[in-house]
């Protein structure tokens, strides 16, 4: 399951602030911006606490390299799920995230003594949204060779489009809002197919999130609670 939930945290991040170098204004860039954002369930309970924060930012004249640290904790006790980081990577107002920042650190570390591939497409978070348009599809596939079995896990992020604007209020304030839908397959062992609905601002980033059966009913929502 820690598979599952770091995956879920990182699509969730899709972007956070606004920024003054190579970067999506659609995405954390600035160093020391801390984002707290709420997961809940189906039943609309707290899951989970996602803590993002931008420890590192690198510029040179063309390219930003950002370092964003993120701490899973349980909704219910607060006790740490898991701990990481993963780098984003900056050119032309448009921020790229590589098929490896996918996948924590702390959950590789098991599989030290196994043979293990990450492979896929960046995501890629524009610097401007207009209603209508379509953004490029994503996908990480991780295979690991555990000697008597082998473990596969795809998440592929399809038919990515901005939708709408709308105004939005969470806890962190209220928030305009483009509208970003996609369709989001999770493969291991079988795979599963739900729709995602995302609001982000600019300035601010990922507001809302909802995912939910391709009947509509609800698997999860997340929440903007906090900004520092």
């Amino acid at each position: 399951m820690k598979h599952i939930a770091f995956l879920i945290a990182i699509l969730i991040l899709a972007s956070v602030s606004a920024q003054n170098n190579n970067c999506s204004k659609f995405y954390a860039s600035e160093e020391g911006k801390e984002l707290i954002i709420h997961q809940f369930n189906k039943k609309e309970r707290l899951s989970t606490i996602t803590e993002f924060k931008v420890t590192d930012v690198e510029n040179t004249a063309n390219r930003s390299v950002i370092t964003i640290a993120m701490h899973l904790k349980d909704g219910k006790n607060k006790k740490s799920i898991i701990t990481s980081s993963f780098k984003a990577h900056c050119a032309g107002k448009t921020t790229r995230l590589d098929p490896e920042s996918f996948i924590a650190p702390g959950i590789l570390d098991q599989y030290n003594d196994m043979e293990y591939s990450i492979t896929g497409d960046n995501i890629f978070f524009p610097n401007s949204l207009t209603i209508g348009q379509e953004l490029p599809n994503a996908s990480v596939h991780m295979s690991v060779n555990a000697g008597i079995m082998s473990i596969n896990m795809t998440t592929n992020m399809l038919n990515r489009k901005v939708i709408a604007k709308e105004r939005v209020t969470t806890p962190a304030g209220t928030f305009d809002c483009y509208v970003i839908t996609y369709t989001n397959e999770l493969t291991m062992g079988m795979t599963t197919t739900q729709q995602t609905k995302q609001w982000i601002a600019e300035g601010v980033g990922m507001v809302k999130e909802e995912t939910r059966k391709t009947n509509g009913k609800l698997i999860t929502k997340s929440i903007l609670y906090q900004i520092n």
